[in-house]
C-alpha cells in the first residue's frame, strides 16, 4: 500500500505531463479500437448480406450444374431431398429452386440473367427476399401475366419499372428455346449491385409450366440455426446424398472466408501495434520522470529502501498511467462504437456509393465483441509493464552516494 500511495503521488507531481500521456493512451486505444471495429463491422455486414441474403449457408446441386447451370442438370428426387433436409435439427430453413441462365428483354434493352424459380414462402424464410422489396410487392398479385421480382440495378439497366412487361428467354428441359412474358411486380435491393443486375425471381410453378416438367429442382439452399456448424452439416449432407455436389458458404465465397479468418486471428495484433507505438511515449515520460528524481531516488536507497521496491514503484507509476488511460480509452471507444453501430456511418458522400460494386454497403455499422475489449486491456497492461522495465532498471542502477549529490 505504501508503494501504491507513493506511486500515485509521483504521477501527479507533474500533472501536465501525466495528462498528456493519458490523453495519448486514450487516443491510441480509441484509434485502434475504432479502426478494428470498422474493419470487423464491414466484413461481418458483408457476411450477413452475402450469405444470409444471397447464397445461404449451404447449397446442393447436380455435380455438372456448377459448370453448366441448365435445367436438365437437376437433383434427383429434389423435393424429397429438400423435405428430408428440412427435418434435420441443425437446419432452420430450406428453399428448393429451379435455377438456370437466360435472357431478359424489355422494350428498350436486354441483359443476361440468372432466373430463379422459387417457392415465395420458402425463399423469403431462407433469404429474407420478401423484406428486401423496395418498390412494388412480393408475389401478391395473380394477373394475366406471371410475376417476376428483379433487382433495382437490373431495372435501371433494362430501363424499366414496376408494372412493366419483360420477356424471359431460356432453354426448356429438352434444350429448346422458350420465350415468355412476365410482369415486374417488385424490385429488391441488396448491397451487391452485381447480384441485383444478375438475379431475378419468379414463381417455381410458373417456370415449371414453361420448361415442360413439374417438380424440377436444380438448387437447394439451406440455412442453419448455428452458422458455426456449416462444415459438419455440409459433410453430413455430402455423405447422405453422394449424387449431389454440396458446397458451404466458404466454398462459394472464399475471399470473404479468408478475410474473416484473417481478422479473427490478427485483429488484436493490429490494435497491439498501435498501442505499442503509444508505449514508447509512455516509456519516454517515465524515463524523464526518473531522470528528474535522481537525487530523490538516491536518498531513498541510501536510507534503506530496497532496489526491488524502487523497481516496483517505477513499474507501478507506469501501470497506473496505462490503466487510467486504458480504462478511459476503452470506455470512450465502447460508447462511440456502440453509438455508431446503432446509428450507422453513411459514407456515400465520400465515394461509398461505389462500394456496392464490390458487395459492400455504403452505410457501415462498426462492431466489436465484448471479449475484444478485455484482450486490449491485457495488451495495454502488458506493454505498460514492458515500457517501465528500462526506466526502472535505470533507477536501480544509480549509486546512492553519487545520486544524492545530483542537483
Amino acid at each position: 500500500m505504501m508503494l501504491i500511495k507513493i506511486s500515485w503521488r509521483n504521477i501527479w507531481r507533474n500533472s501536465a505531463r501525466s495528462l498528456v500521456i493519458i490523453v495519448a493512451i486514450v487516443l491510441g486505444v480509441l484509434g485502434g479500437n475504432f479502426s478494428a471495429a470498422i474493419r470487423l463491422g464491414v466484413e461481418r455486414q458483408n457476411f450477413r448480406e452475402t450469405v444470409e441474403h444471397q447464397v445461404s449457408h449451404i447449397q446442393l446441386h447436380h455435380p455438372d450444374f456448377i459448370a453448366n447451370p441448365e435445367a436438365h442438370y437437376r437433383i434427383e428426387d429434389g423435393s424429397k431431398v429438400a423435405g428430408d433436409i428440412s427435418e434435420l435439427p441443425e437446419v432452420a430453413h430450406v428453399s428448393p429452386r429451379i435455377v438456370f441462365e437466360g435472357m431478359a428483354a424489355s422494350a428498350n434493352m436486354n441483359a443476361g440473367v440468372r432466373i430463379k424459380g422459387v417457392d415465395p414462402e420458402a425463399e423469403t424464410a431462407a433469404t429474407d427476399l420478401g423484406h428486401l422489396i423496395t418498390d412494388g410487392s412480393y408475389f401478391e398479385e395473380t394477373g394475366r401475366l406471371p410475376s417476376v421480382i428483379i433487382g433495382k440495378e437490373l431495372a435501371e439497366e433494362l430501363n424499366t419499372e414496376v408494372g412493366s412487361r419483360i420477356v424471359l428467354t431460356f432453354q426448356d428441359i429438352s434444350g429448346e428455346m422458350v420465350s415468355a412474358s412476365f410482369r415486374i411486380e417488385g424490385l429488391y435491393e441488396v448491397t451487391s449491385t452485381a447480384f441485383e443486375k444478375r438475379n431475378l425471381f419468379v414463381r417455381k410453378v410458373d417456370i415449371e409450366e414453361l420448361i415442360g416438367k413439374p417438380e424440377v429442382i436444380t438448387e437447394i439452399a439451406v440455412v442453419l440455426h448455428d452458422v458455426d456448424t456449416y462444415r459438419e452439416v455440409a459433410e453430413h449432407l455430402q455423405e447422405s446424398y453422394p449424387g449431389t455436389s454440396v458446397r458451404h458458404w466458404a466454398d462459394m465465397q472464399p475471399s470473404l472466408y479468408y478475410s474473416l479468418e484473417f481478422l479473427n486471428q490478427n485483429l488484436i495484433w493490429i490494435v497491439g501495434l498501435i498501442i505499442l507505438g503509444v508505449s514508447f511515449g509512455l516509456l519516454n515520460t517515465i524515463l524523464m520522470s526518473v531522470l528528474e528524481r535522481v537525487r530523490e531516488l538516491g536518498i531513498l536507497m541510501a536510507i534503506g529502501m530496497k532496489k526491488t521496491k524502487v523497481f516496483g514503484m517505477i513499474v507501478l507509476e507506469t501501470t497506473m498511467l496505462a490503466i487510467i488511460g486504458g480504462v478511459a480509452g476503452l470506455g470512450v471507444s465502447w460508447g462511440m462504437i456502440r453509438y455508431l453501430n446503432q446509428r450507422g456511418m453513411d459514407i456515400s458522400g465520400f465515394g461509398g456509393e461505389g462500394m456496392g460494386d464490390f458487395g459492400y454497403a455504403s452505410v457501415i455499422h462498426p462492431e466489436l465483441d465484448p471479449g475484444f475489449y478485455f484482450e486490449v486491456a491485457v495488451v495495454i497492461v502488458a506493454f505498460a509493464i514492458l515500457a517501465a522495465c528500462y526506466p526502472a532498471w535505470k533507477a536501480i542502477r544509480f549509486v546512492p552516494a553519487e545520486a544524492v549529490r545530483e542537483e
